[in-house]
């Protein structure tokens, strides 16, 4: 079965509804207003069997102006369109707007019905013909077939039906393998049932149990029952007109505009799209213009902002920003109508080419370079921009697949040619464009390097704080970034210490003097140690100096205003572990005789070295912590 959709396209009272009735049977204005009003003002939806066994859901949308979004709702999904012109009436002006929509939402395949021909004049016939060839030149209708009907005698209809069946046979569906995705174009609760939403299934397939999210509001629901042609069904495929019962979802917490989707959509208030001005539009898109925009099912309010150009001029196309005032979750490739804010007259359309974007300067050459790629570049041309232009981290293909809605396995074999050719980098099951690698490598090399200038006397750059400049990179993706880069023999990595492979400690002869002061300084009083002020002074060396040396993690601070060189800590320490080689316990005087120094820092020490578990106090003296002697190297700084 192909699933395919037909749609139907017109003026008010051309006969819409009544050829629906003639081919299927089935009356598709169900409302007691349509019925009492004589026109259709929801989306009507029939099916046909044809001869060949296939079955084609049908969507009769309403041809009254004032009724034309709904029409737009009911073009989401269709393959295939009737368009029915009243052979008395001739063309009328919400054919021609039907017409410019279905072209602007790449519909491509039409049959063009001539209705109520039982008593039509030959003439007339044969005038109504010429205007349909002259105003349809240039359009995929100029060569669509025409066929003549009447419902109410039948004339016609098995030619159209036959027709069906021809046209059906040539379509061909490409998007089975794409992750499920439905524009919701009603929604109602069943008494017994709860929730219960219809629409065209545009990508993938369902089966009862499948878990759903709806967007742009992220409600995770489940599918209960689904139907087919007002059929129960276990599935559903792409193309198949379906009725889907919701579980754990109220039916305020889903409408009309929402998505169904199998795969994660992200949600935007912009998008970046190729548009087109219809030929017959009263005026140009200029800046700021605000636009009804019906995309799928729904219809928001959005701000234009023309990209590269001023004005985007009648007849003319462009690259467009769509600045949004709700929220919309779409797809690349999704194509969308503008209709002027007031009056609401169709004015154009295009596809979107980014669901996602961030705001751009109008006239940024690198924003219109990619959105050129974007529009008609190799499907390599289009991940590589995709990639080199998200901010950070790795790529998986099932994350390409969805951002362009293609099928994972023709991402996989483009992903593999342009990691063949260097292009892409792969990470076990990610990827990274080059470009975006060796960008984030050279931000890397110009961080140690201004690290290195600066901090000439000190090995390398702390990991920790090199790994903080990079946080908006996940930890285990800049990680693997890292070490690839150490790897290739950039970088190198010794404890917990950065650098670049050819960096080497480097000492001025005026870096020097103000070391050998300093250490001059702190040597006078190895276990009273001065503050930094008292030892640098107003020295502008010894200063900077000092302040290296700390980053070298030469002090070690007792508290927040004493800082002990980590020789004289060390040397401390020894003594301390000496005398209680041969005694059981020290004393706080004791320890301050062997030191030398005042209570102040003997007590400082002392408590250090209670808090590191190096001792254990036992009220007035102190023991070796017995854990401590089984790793006595560790203590040492």
């Amino acid at each position: 079965m192909k699933n395919v959709v037909l749609g139907t396209a017109g003026h008010i009272d051309h006969g819409k509804t009544t050829l629906i009735k003639a081919l299927t049977g089935i009356e598709t204005d169900t409302s007691k207003e349509e019925k009492q009003r004589g026109l259709s003002i929801n989306l009507g939806f029939a099916y046909i069997d044809l001869n060949n066994g296939e079955r084609v859901g049908i969507v009769d949308v309403p041809g009254h102006e004032k009724f034309i979004k709904n029409m737009l709702a009911g073009a989401a999904g269709i393959d295939l369109v009737m368009l029915v012109i009243d052979v008395n009436e001739g063309i009328m002006p919400q054919t021609k707007e039907h017409v410019s929509v279905l072209n602007l939402l790449g519909i491509k395949d039409f049959i063009i019905v001539l209705t109520k021909v039982a008593d039509a004049d030959e003439e007339l016939k044969l005038l109504v013909y010429e205007d349909i060839r002259e105003q349809f030149e240039g359009t995929p209708l100029e060569d669509a077939p025409i066929v003549e009907t009447d419902a109410i005698s039948g004339i016609g209809i098995e030619q159209v039906k036959a027709l069906l069946a021809e046209k059906v046979e040539k379509i061909q569906r490409d998007n089975e393998s794409l992750p499920a995705r439905l524009n919701v174009d009603r929604a109602f609760s069943v008494k017994g049932f709860g929730t219960v939403v219809t629409g065209t299934l545009i990508d993938g397939s369902i089966r009862v149990g499948d878990d759903l999210t709806i967007y742009p509001s992220g409600i995770p629901t489940r599918i209960r029952t689904i139907q087919i042609h007002e059929q129960d069904q276990e599935e559903a495929h792409a193309g198949n007109r379906t009725a889907i019962n919701l579980t754990k979802v109220d039916l305020d917490q889903i409408g009309r505009g929402d998505v169904l989707s199998a795969a994660p959509l992200e949600s935007s208030y912009m998008l970046d799209t190729k548009v087109q001005c219809l030929k017959d539009a009263s005026q140009p898109m200029e800046l700021w213009d605000r636009v009804h925009v019906h995309i799928g099912t729904r219809e928001v309010i959005g701000r234009l902002v023309p990209l590269g150009v001023e004005k985007v001029q009648p007849g003319q196309t462009a690259f467009m920003q769509i600045r949004l005032e709700e929220q919309i979750a779409v797809k690349k490739g999704d194509r969308f109508i503008l209709r002027n804010y007031s009056p609401v007259i169709t004015i154009g359309g295009g596809e979107v080419l980014d669901p996602t974007p961030k705001k751009h300067k109008r006239y940024n050459q690198d924003v219109i370079e990619s959105l050129e790629v974007l529009e008609s570049g190799t499907m390599s041309d289009v991940l590589l921009d995709f990639l080199s232009h998200r901010s950070a981290g790795f790529t998986s293909i099932k994350e390409m697949a969805d951002y362009l809605n293609e099928e994972m396995r023709t991402i996989e074999g483009y992903v593999k040619e342009m990691v063949e050719a260097g292009d892409l980098m792969k990470f076990g099951q990610f990827y990274m464009a080059r470009v975006s690698f060796d960008a984030i490598q050279k931000e890397m090399e110009e961080t140690l390097s201004e690290f290195h200038q600066v901090n000439n006397m000190i090995a390398g750059m702390s990991l920790e704080e090199f790994r903080s400049r990079f946080n908006k990179i996940a930890p285990k993706e800049l990680n693997a970034i890292i070490q690839t880069i150490v790897g290739q023999g950039h970088f190198v990595i010794e404890g917990d210490l950065i650098r670049l492979v050819d960096h080497t400690i480097a000492i001025t002869p005026a870096q020097a003097k103000a070391r050998k002061a300093i250490e001059a300084k702190l040597a006078e009083t190895p276990f009273a140690p001065p503050l930094f002020e008292e030892v640098v002074g107003k020295d502008k060396n010894m200063r900077e100096v000092y302040r290296l040396m700390r980053k070298q993690n030469e002090f070690y601070r007792l508290d927040k205003q004493t800082e002990i060189h980590v020789s004289y800590y060390n040397e401390a320490l020894k003594r301390l572990r000496d005398f209680l080689k041969e005694h059981d316990t020290i004393a706080l005087a004791d320890f301050r005789n062997l030191l030398g120094t005042s209570r102040k820092y003997t007590l400082l020490l002392l408590e250090d070295f209670d808090k590191r578990g190096i001792t254990i106090r036992n009220e007035d003296v102190r023991v070796m912590n017995p854990k401590y002697l089984q790793k006595i190297e560790e203590a040492f700084i």
